[in-house]
């Protein structure tokens, strides 16, 4: 319950008018709540462009994760200055030293890799695959179709292994960086 301003006599909340004089009560009432919402402005445009900010940031983000414009660091579309040493998979067996950062799957082979990305964007596959081996990562790219992984993928891989236990292993250890990282068969189509 309120009262008339006017008069005192008791009003209940949200009556309009009072009965006993007539003044208006419920417009009185209207400016102490729009005092309120006015109050919480400075709280909302602050989440707002708290909002607006990180919509843009994540946009930014994505933009540059599927950007195919192929305007990637000259570093990373460069050779590196010495081959790379002669790597080996668990079965001893050597892989040839390259100009590219990325490794290439060999014909014919038959192993478990660690699959950190698929996606339908070959530049930003190759990108991520760049990124990886920039930081110590045996990767490299694969087309789907050629292995039986699926049709018009580019799958961005990481090692070779023997078993599927190792790969297990190896995806376990990438999982904070790569998160949905899974070991996988990569068999080339007959």
């Amino acid at each position: 319950m309120t009262e008339c301003p006017h008069c005192g006599a008791p009003a209940e909340r949200g009556q309009l008018v009072c009965t006993e004089c007539g003044t208006r009560i419920a417009l009185k009432e209207e400016g102490g709540d729009r005092r309120r919402r006015l109050d919480n402005a400075p709280a909302i445009a602050v989440l707002l462009t708290v909002v607006v900010i990180g919509a843009a940031a994540f946009g930014f983000a994505l933009s540059e994760l599927t950007d195919d414009s192929g305007n990637n660091s000259a570093a990373a579309d460069k050779p590196t200055a010495q081959p790379p040493p002669t790597t080996e998979t668990d079965t001893g067996t050597a892989q040839q030293p390259s100009h590219s950062l990325l490794l290439t799957w060999p014909k014919g082979v038959t192993a478990y890799t660690v699959v950190l990305v698929t996606t339908g964007d070959k530049p930003g596959a190759t990108r991520v695959a760049r990124e990886a081996a920039q930081t110590g990562l045996e990767a490299g790219v694969l087309r789907s179709d050629d292995y039986g992984l699926g049709e018009g993928f580019w799958i961005v891989f990481a090692g070779r292994f023997d078993t599927q236990a190792s790969a297990e292993s190896q995806a376990s250890n990438l999982a904070a960086r790569y998160p949905g990282a899974y070991a996988a068969q990569v068999k080339p189509k007959s």
